[in-house]
């Protein structure tokens, strides 16, 4: 198991990823290029997976996070750590710019 991403680090989400939100249900589904199902994400997930644009760190994503919904940092902080290493375990973003 990998560790958990340096939080100084920029993430970006895979070039082949398309989204679709599914009205009424409060989730959104990624389809690669090709036509698979990548995952679907509850509404939270896919905002944090949408900051992944290779200019946001870990850093910056928290920030974002604990401005929008008000949560405290610590729990910000891990919640999105542990969300961007599920991401990147499955291939959905990658180290870098965008």
């Amino acid at each position: 198991m990998s560790a958990r991403p340096d939080s100084h680090v920029c993430f970006r989400k895979a070039d082949d990823l398309q989204s679709e939100e599914l009205e009424g249900m409060d989730e959104v589904v990624y389809v690669r290029a090709d036509g698979d199902i990548a995952c679907s994400l509850n509404l939270t997930a896919s905002a944090i997976l949408d900051l992944c644009d290779g200019t946001r760190s870990v850093e910056d994503i928290v920030d974002i996070i604990c401005e929008t919904l008000h949560v405290k940092r610590e729990q910000a902080r891990r919640d999105a750590e542990a969300i961007i290493k599920e991401f990147v375990e499955y291939g959905l973003v990658c180290k870098g710019q965008g």
